[in-house]
């Protein structure tokens, strides 16, 4: 029997679910060929002994069989990337492998990375699409691929929300210059290290980089001054240094005998941490905006309607400033405020009946200051009896 509460009064509660934001800016992927699969040896049949051996070599195949990982997958440890049939170490190591090593290798560790596997005999340019069928991950690592697959990775990633790193062997032409979402850094041990002779581990460079770097949230790191673990560092001149910082190459390089990378620029010479920060804003102002539609039965086209997307323009910026990307208020030597940021949004009574009418709001935008970072400092001094 019920409580007859209803006769009084009804009660019903929808819960309004914002967006779960799914986009990642922490994790790295790797991108090489599958594993390599060792089949038995077995010879040509001839002799009753060469039969023998024949037949205990197909008996044994099965034992010999490695497992297939899938086509792009997660891992949260170098036991699973191992588990999955890629060799980390040896003579007979997959460079995935070893680059799975050498991300797991860095301090802080990895909770997560991404591997994904390319066939020799794929569509290169279909395969890169299909990354984008698992959310999760930023920054595509590409290891073991020739110079012409590399250069197909990197005009895939400059029409991405992504970015690409990779071990250079060499400054960037003019005509890498044009990528802003793309960095290299120098991976031989000298200038004039032949190219097959660098190590697997230095061919993975990149790897190392990108895993230390995205440990911090966007905003607050720059990818300069950073520990590798497992990477031999090169031995430059300053003239092969000028070469590197003209092409837009960063390096690793011994520094009071701390090894520690040197620039952190991409192929285009904008910072790659500068890079970051704005597709995370732009995706968390994006997110905050849409949640405002979704959780709201309705934002009206008036004064206050307008003022709730602008605030949550402002929360999104505050945010930027909280992780580091935006410098906050500051003042200038006569005392007056520099503000963190600006904001704009039309008043209502500025719009037409047609603007109104097409449920779009345009014309709202904003300028913030670029927090940045300090890589280089000069000082100037005087020793004297007095002062």
């Amino acid at each position: 029997m019920g409580n007859n509460l209803d006769r009084i009064v009804t009660v019903s509660i929808d819960i309004a679910s914002p967006i779960i934001d799914s986009t990642s800016f922490d994790n790295l992927l790797i991108f090489g060929p599958a594993p390599k699969i060792a089949a038995p040896v077995i010879p040509p049949a001839g002799t009753e002994e060469d039969t023998e051996v024949s037949a205990a070599a197909e008996q044994a195949a099965p034992l010999a069989e490695q497992p297939t990982p899938p086509a792009i997958g997660v891992y949260n440890s170098l036991e699973e990337v191992t588990s999955a049939g890629f060799v980390a170490v040896g003579d007979d190591a997959d460079i995935v492998g070893v680059a799975a090593r050498i991300a797991f290798s860095q301090s802080p560790k990895p909770s997560t990375i991404y591997i994904a596997t390319f066939a020799e005999d794929g569509n290169l340019a279909e395969t890169l699409d299909s990354l984008l069928g698992m959310d999760g991950w930023y920054v595509l690592c590409p290891v073991g691929f020739t110079e012409d697959q590399l250069t197909t990775i990197i005009e895939w990633t400059e029409a991405q929300k992504k970015i690409c790193g990779y071990a250079a062997y060499k400054p960037a032409t003019a005509a890498q210059k044009i990528y802003y979402r793309s960095f290299g850094i120098f991976c031989k041990e000298s200038y004039a290290q032949p190219d097959d002779e660098v190590s697997m581990a230095n061919q993975c460079i990149a790897v190392a980089w990108a895993t230390k770097c995205l440990f911090y949230h966007a905003g607050r790191e720059t990818w300069a001054h950073k520990s590798l673990s497992g990477i031999a560092p090169s031995a430059l001149n300053s003239t092969e240094i000028r070469k590197l910082e003209d092409g837009n190459i960063s390096y690793f390089i011994t520094t009071a005998s701390k090894n520690i990378t040197y620039n952190g620029k991409t192929l285009a010479g904008e910072w790659i941490d500068l890079i970051r920060f704005r597709d995370w804003l732009e995706n968390d102002m994006q997110v905050r905006v849409a949640n405002l539609f979704i959780t709201n039965p309705k934002i009206p086209y008036t004064d206050k309607g307008i003022a709730l997307v602008q605030n949550q323009m402002i929360a999104s910026l505050k945010s930027g400033i909280y992780w580091g990307g935006i410098a906050p208020d500051e003042y200038d030597e006569d005392g007056n405020l520099v503000p963190a940021f600006v904001t704009h949004v039309p008043l209502s009574a500025s719009l037409t009946a047609a603007q109104k009418a097409s449920r779009r709001l345009t014309d709202c935008w904003f300028t913030a200051r670029i927090a940045g970072a300090i890589h280089f400092v000069e000082i100037k001094g005087t020793l004297a009896y007095e002062l």
